[in-house]
């Protein structure tokens, strides 16, 4: 029988050991390839929520519901422009803030959902549109969600729990502002697909309607509410209109 020296047996091995490093390397870089694939697919198909601000369901029926909300902080951004452009500018000014782009350069996570709300009168499209910022968007709203002649929008990213006004870090632009939300009672209308102001109009007249017949006043604060990032295949996003009840 033929024997192996021990120089030869530690060649073996070593040669061994070389060949299986790439194995391993490939075998985590797949994995690593596969959990990211899987949180992506979760985010497309809806299956990972992000974290939202605490409430309390009081009424349900069928899309529409009434909450009650604790109070939590945004981050808020005026934009005077149409609900597309509006979307876009202020969606990228609030994901820098969180970002970093804010006093001490802290990252915040991402939370739900993002609100877009008509702020300021109507301007005529013919009239110069004037943006003057406001501490409270709520003291100028909209009663429609659609038309040509809302030429401003607010947006605001919810805060996770835990952040206030005076505790969250200072943005480094000037548009972006932070305000604190007090506790309140909303009434929200679900749908999916798109998140397109004359299809929020649509679901805005519903609950509008769904209110009236139950002798419910509101503040008239409407807004849009979207809890998916872009990628997200439309009909499985959840999106909502939210209005404040007195």
């Amino acid at each position: 029988m033929k024997t192996s020296s021990p120089d030869q047996i530690y060649s073996v091995n070593k040669l061994r050991r070389a060949a299986g490093r790439p194995r391993k390397s490939i075998a985590a870089g797949v994995i690593g390839v596969a959990t990211a694939m899987s949180m992506a697919a979760c985010s497309a198909f809806g299956g990972k929520a992000a974290e939202e601000p605490a409430f309390r369901v009081v009424v349900e029926d069928g899309d529409f519901q009434i909450r009650d909300y604790d109070g939590y902080a945004v981050a808020e951004t005026m934009v005077p422009r149409d609900f597309d452009s509006a979307s876009r500018v202020g969606f990228r000014w609030l994901v820098r803030y969180i970002s970093g782009a804010n006093e001490g350069k802290r990252k915040i996570k991402m939370t739900a959902p993002v609100e877009l709300q008509p702020c300021g009168e109507k301007i005529a499209m013919t009239a110069p549109v004037l943006l003057s910022p406001a501490e409270d968007s709520d003291a100028a709203s909209s009663s429609t969600l659609a038309g040509d002649d809302i030429r401003s929008w607010s947006m605001a990213f919810v805060l996770p729990e835990g952040y206030t006004k005076e505790t969250a870090p200072t943005p480094t632009n000037p548009m972006v502002k932070i305000r604190d939300v007090a506790p309140r009672r909303v009434a929200s209308a679900r749908f999916g697909g798109l998140w397109r102001d004359r299809i929020a109009e649509e679901h805005r007249t519903k609950l509008a309607v769904w209110l009236d017949e139950r002798g419910l006043e509101h503040e008239g604060d409407w807004r849009v509410a979207g809890y998916n990032p872009p990628w997200t295949i439309p009909p499985l996003r959840r999106n909502e209109v939210l209005v404040t009840l007195r």
